[in-house]
């Protein structure tokens, strides 16, 4: 009874794996290579190892928006979606001359301090950007 109790439990990790990845992510990593025993011993590594996510991560990493307002000289950018961005003191000469309506594109800057970039889509230019809430 404890044998067949096991095997089940493999296969019941096996199908896991098989039901949580598509085909292109088994091919991708490999395991659709892996033996049912291989997929069962993979399931339960991974569930003593790690917690699995509530929610999935979000694939977005860059939104966009358009240039609605250029504020004090370019010290500040509010974008159509509402978003208000203080820019880098030493990125202020390029958005100086940043007009409307130009689309930008927000994504990550790797700038702990600024940790937003936003690219002028017509001139390709960059600034490293954070949220603000006024422009005081």
């Amino acid at each position: 009874m404890i044998i067949f109790s096991l095997i089940a439990a493999s296969l019941i990790a096996a199908q896991a794996i098989d039901y949580e990845m598509s085909a292109a992510e088994k091919k991708q990593t490999g395991i659709s290579k892996l033996t049912d025993k291989e997929k069962a011993e993979l399931q339960n590594w991974i569930d003593n190892h790690y917690t699995k996510r509530t929610e999935p991560l979000q694939q977005k990493t860059q939104d966009q928006g358009i240039i609605q307002e250029n504020l004090k000289n370019g010290r500040y950018i509010r974008l159509s979606d509402g978003t208000l961005w203080s820019i880098h003191p030493q990125d202020t000469a390029v958005t100086q001359s940043w007009i409307t309506p130009v689309e930008i594109i927000v994504s990550q800057s790797g700038d702990s301090a600024y940790p937003y970039k936003l690219t002028n889509s017509l001139t390709g230019s960059s600034v490293r950007a954070q949220k603000a809430t006024s422009t005081n």
